[in-house]
């Protein structure tokens, strides 16, 4: 596992990063499509975003002890058919365990939002040498991968994996904060696959409050905002209490701050 100091320091996104963030989200909230193709939409645009080949969708349960794996909701791309079925299988091998499960859900046990990429939880001397690896992922052309998990209510999960193919680099951590930024900010489609779902009556920004939300996150103050909308101040000052509720922060440097640094849960502690 990574274990330098330069390694573990939670890096900060950029500017150009965070409106790309930004513009993805509001993208897939102000969409009429169902909520699967919304799904889609965004994991795609994610997976081009930080450089994958591959991905995966789940909702399932099974990520405590004592439950029983079962998986409600499933979704894939830039797999083959072979590639899948491979993938499926490796998962069901009681005799060669996947490598990254007890690593995954020991962070995933404070019940929080967590994503880490396969070094961060198996390192490669360890990965490679590893029947799962000979068996199955080798044969799959599948090697680097991200996972992140966003636990749900009941003891479900929700669960992205963006994969890449044998002889690509690691994701990086700037490339790992941005999938965890994504991933926490879309609550209404990861219910989307649950038995009874809230997904249609989860609050999203209207169209009105992502324009405001986007020029806060750019330094823009109420006087500017209210301008540039033809809007009066408290009118705005409005809408940035319902902008502030909706993403649990208190003041701008904060909503500044959560979109540029995330909430610590892409860094593993050591």
């Amino acid at each position: 596992m990574r274990t330098s100091l330069e390694e573990t320091k939670p890096p900060v996104l950029t500017e150009e990063d965070v409106r790309a963030v930004v513009r993805l989200i509001g993208r897939v909230a102000g969409m009429s499509e169902p909520l699967a193709e919304r799904k889609r939409v965004l994991i795609e645009d994610l997976v081009e975003m930080v450089g994958g080949t591959a991905w995966m969708w789940t909702t399932s349960t099974g990520f405590r002890p004592g439950d029983t794996p079962m998986t409600v909701g499933f979704m894939s791309g830039g797999f083959s058919e072979k590639q899948l079925g491979i993938i499926m299988e490796a998962s069901q091998d009681l005799d060669a365990p996947m490598p990254e499960n007890p690593p995954m859900i020991a962070a995933l046990e404070p019940w929080r939002h967590v994503t880490r990429s396969r070094t961060d939880l198996v390192p490669d001397e360890e990965f490679y040498e590893h029947a799962q690896w000979q068996l199955y992922r080798e044969p799959a052309g599948t090697d680097h991968y991200l996972f992140s998990l966003f636990p749900l209510q009941d003891g479900y999960v929700s669960g992205i994996g963006i994969h890449r193919k044998p002889g690509m680099a690691d994701f990086t951590p700037r490339e790992r904060r941005i999938v965890h930024l994504v991933v926490s900010e879309i609550d209404w489609l990861h219910r989307a696959d649950l038995p009874v779902s809230n997904a249609e009556t989860t609050m999203e920004l209207s169209p009105r409050l992502r324009v405001v939300f986007a020029l806060l996150l750019q330094g823009w103050n109420r006087k500017q905002i209210a301008e540039h909308l033809g809007l009066t101040a408290n009118t705005v000052a409005g809408y940035q209490k319902q902008v502030y509720r909706r993403f649990r922060v208190n003041s701008q440097p904060e909503l500044m701050s959560r979109f540029a640094a995330g909430d610590g849960g892409d860094v593993a502690l050591v």
